[in-house]
C-alpha cells in the first residue's frame, strides 16, 4: 500500500525558556491510496495531521526538534470500506539554517 499526498497547514512556535519553545502544527490535505485494503477503498482520501513538540536551538544556527504527531486517513464516505487509518508517530529531527 503506498499513500501519496499533499498537505497544507499551520504551524506556531512559543518560547518556554531561553533556547526551548514549544512547537505545534495542524493540517489538512488531499492523497491518494493505490491498494484497496479492509479498511480503506483504493483512490481519493484526506488526510489530518496534529503535531507538537520541542525545539532546542543550540545556537543561532543549530536546532534540534523531538515531538509526536497523530494522524488519519479516510475518504469521507466517499466510497466503501471507510474506517481509515489513524497514525501515532514520534518525530526526531534537526535543522541548520543557512541564512
Amino acid at each position: 500500500m503506498h499513500l501519496y499526498g499533499i498537505e497544507f497547514g499551520f504551524s506556531g512556535i512559543t518560547k518556554i525558556i531561553q533556547n526551548l519553545y514549544f512547537q505545534g502544527s495542524l493540517s489538512l490535505g488531499f492523497s491518494v491510496i493505490d491498494t484497496r485494503t479492509e479498511r480503506l477503498a483504493q483512490g481519493f482520501t484526506f488526510i489530518e495531521n496534529l503535531s507538537f513538540g520541542f525545539l532546542y536551538k543550540t545556537t543561532p544556527k543549530h536546532h534540534f526538534y523531538i515531538g509526536t504527531n497523530f494522524g488519519h486517513v479516510s475518504n469521507l464516505d466517499f466510497q466503501k470500506p471507510n474506517d481509515g487509518y489513524n497514525i501515532l508517530g514520534f518525530d526526531v529531527g534537526y535543522a541548520f539554517v543557512l541564512k
